[in-house]
């Protein structure tokens, strides 16, 4: 009856585990749920994630997106707060450990995130961790953040333990969409090398000359306004109509300030700056500033300028303005005015009744860049695209899997150089060592650990998914090289849930195991495979349905949640470990049947001495009972370096052939002695 135990444990385990397949996912936690899981966007969700809005327009444009407006308090005009925009209808969309994470994302008009909230998802510990991505601690880091940042999980993104990739996909997700929609919408520069190049020839250009020169060469033009009460205004009129010219003369910040007026006033677009200057500055008034130009068919009388077509760019600070005027202004001339052309621009002060001009004529650059003529000639424009489009360049740039966590990356690389060492070593105490570092970092801390979802999820994502992180790429990586050169390396050194059924081997006390016969081993063996079947099968016909969480117990144990059979399921495994070694390695992992498939066609198997035909004690010591004699089903070997220290403990000790082995056994069972010297009891084989 002892050795039935084993059997029965094993069946209950086997319908605990199928159990798991009919019991719905649905309505496993009674907790509220913060997800919609639902993309038809409601009016109040716009508010979630554009919170100064006050009313949204409709949803429309390429990419679609709600504007949302609130109103002035002084003017009663409505303003152009940002917009709200669904993840989806900005792709290509960012994948998550699953599948693409819906979200509502806001961005306002000084390019910044307002908002994200997450719609929907599909991740695949939904089923076991609950509503994980919801956390008001992860969603609140995206307000009032700005969408040029790198959005870098741990630094300046707090991420959430055992969900890297998911929270990447959150972040670079939302951040790349915000970015297309302030582009097309708000005039944002994402940065252009080509763009660059430009700017900085430009400035070189105009750096060459003082504010002497650029008064003679009418590079700038004034307009003297005496007052009546005896000051003065200083105007300075000059082209701004590039980056270029308008950081060189205002800086970048200012400069985009105008441009953002000129993109959203549908009068125009052309940009002059005006430097205000002498004892007047503070007086002037930007709304008596008129605009004509004689041989304008749609514009033959002066046209005054508006709030829409005036932008206030503070103080003179910079450059050769800082010490030539007080104030600076940018007026966006209306799209009647052919730049290229003379026009008149007029000031007439308010209660006083002299109207001044002046007749601006572009000349030099200012002309070549308003005529649309390039600084930059055909060739260093190939030579700069050249570079940028070099392969290094962009995986240094901007890699798949968004910013590089550099803290998780050095751990695993730290954990996988120990695993090898201990594994190319034959070194057991850095083995244990090692599995330590697995259990902790790997299981509760990281929840990195490889699974079989990873399969399904490249099944359904394709093997892109695969570089979604770059612990994740190097992790998937050395799991499948190892594995094709040796074997099961992971299952033996960096399974965390391999690791824990080790250590309760160690410290489970002896008397508790049981031997599993080797009739009902041979045949529950091929179960795994069977399960690895099931979860394929279901990835491939039916991508919706999700099952594997049933046979991966460890992510109920390392993220400590779950619905009630899955606690059932883990606590009847860990059980049965205690009985049988490795009891779920040996007859219910998914991932151990994939990586058992794939080590088939391993060259560098464990070596095998002659003494493994009569020799019994690898056998016994073996924890998946992968070992008969001389023979390995590979497959099933987890490479634990359990034999093969005994080959090397133990070598030399017996140093008779095995003819003479053999002869001293037959000679000691018909009472014959050997001729030679005493027999010696070798250690690894228990033959003397």
């Amino acid at each position: 009856m002892k050795r039935r135990a084993p059997s029965l444990l094993l069946l209950a385990c086997l319908l605990t585990l199928s159990t798991g397949l009919i019991t719905p996912v649905a309505g496993q936690s009674l907790d509220p749920v913060p997800t919609p899981f639902s993309t038809d966007v409601q009016t109040e969700w716009l508010h979630e994630v554009l919170p100064l809005a006050e009313t949204f327009g409709e949803k429309q444009g390429n990419p679609a997106a709600w504007p949302g407006y609130r109103t002035k308090p002084q003017s009663r005009q409505r303003e152009l707060i940002g917009y709200a925009f669904l993840s989806a209808d900005v792709p290509p969309e960012e994948p998550g450990y699953s599948a693409a994470i819906d979200m509502l994302v806001g961005v306002d008009t000084d390019f910044n995130m307002t908002g994200v909230k997450i719609l929907d998802y599909e991740e695949t510990y939904l089923r076991i961790k609950g509503d994980f991505l919801a956390q008001p601690d992860l969603l609140n880091q995206f307000r009032e953040k700005a969408i040029s940042n790198e959005f870098q999980i741990d630094q300046d993104i707090d991420g959430i333990a055992g969900s890297t990739v998911s929270v990447f996909a959150i972040a670079r997700g939302a951040r790349n969409a915000a970015r297309q929609i302030a582009e097309v919408y708000l005039n944002y520069d994402p940065g252009d090398p080509v763009r660059e190049a430009r700017s900085t020839r430009i400035r070189e250009l105009m750096s060459v000359s003082s504010w002497e020169d650029m008064l003679a060469s009418a590079t700038v033009q004034q307009m003297q306004v005496p007052l009546d009460d005896g000051t003065e205004l200083l105007l300075s009129f000059t082209y701004m109509g590039t980056e270029g010219l308008g950081d060189f003369w205002a800086g970048k910040d200012k400069y985009a300030l105008a441009e953002r007026a000129a993109s959203v006033y549908l009068g125009g677009d052309e940009i002059m700056l005006i430097a205000i200057g002498g004892s007047a500055a503070e007086k002037f008034q930007y709304y008596q500033l008129q605009v004509m130009q004689e041989n304008s068919a749609a514009l033959s009388w002066f046209r005054r300028f508006t709030a829409d077509s005036y932008v206030s760019l503070g103080a003179a600070e910079t450059g050769l303005l800082a010490g030539q005027a007080t104030l600076l202004g940018a007026i966006v001339l209306p799209e009647t005015v052919d730049i290229s052309q003379g026009f008149t621009v007029a000031y007439r002060h308010l209660n006083t009744a002299e109207r001044f001009t002046i007749d601006i004529q572009l000349n030099g650059l200012a002309l070549q860049l308003a005529q649309g003529e390039d600084v930059l000639s055909a060739a260093e424009i190939d030579s700069i695209l050249r570079a940028e489009n070099n392969w290094l360049n962009q995986l240094i740039q901007d890699p798949p899997w968004g910013v590089t966590p550099w803290l998780d990356v050095t751990t695993l690389i730290l954990i996988l150089a120990s695993a090898m060492t201990a594994f190319l070593r034959k070194s057991e105490q850095l083995r244990w060592i090692t599995l330590a570092m697995t259990v902790v970092y790997l299981g509760f801390f990281d929840g990195g650990f490889i699974s079989v979802s990873h399969i399904v999820n490249t099944i359904k994502l394709g093997p892109g998914f695969l570089v979604s992180g770059l612990p994740l790429l190097l992790f998937a990586t050395f799991t499948i090289v190892t594995t094709l050169l040796w074997g099961r390396i992971f299952c033996s050194s960096l399974c965390p849930f391999g690791a824990v059924q080790d250590f309760i081997t160690r410290f489970a006390p002896k008397r508790w195991r049981r031997q599993v016969s080797q009739s009902v081993h041979d045949k529950v063996i091929y179960l795994k495979y069977l399960i690895l079947s099931l979860i394929v099968g279901a990835a491939v016909l039916a991508a919706q349905v999700s099952i594997f969480q049933y046979f991966e117990p460890f992510g109920t144990l390392f993220f400590l949640n779950g619905s009630l059979i899955l606690w059932v399921i883990l606590i009847a495994i860990l059980t049965a470990c205690f009985v049988v070694p490795r009891f779920y390695c040996r007859y219910g992992c998914p991932l151990g049947a994939a990586l058992g498939v794939v080590s088939l066609v391993s060259p560098l198997r464990i070596k095998r001495v002659p003494q493994c035909e009569v020799c019994v004690v690898c056998e016994h010591a073996c924890p998946t009972g992968a070992i008969r004699r001389e023979k390995v089903d590979f497959k099933e070997c987890v490479r634990c370096d359990i034999c093969e220290i005994k080959l090397i403990e133990q070598a030399g000790s017996c140093r008779h052939s095995m003819e003479r082995i053999i002869a001293s056994t037959s000679s000691a069972s018909t009472n014959i002695a050997p001729t030679d010297t005493a027999p010696t009891k070798d250690a690894s084989t228990g033959v003397s």
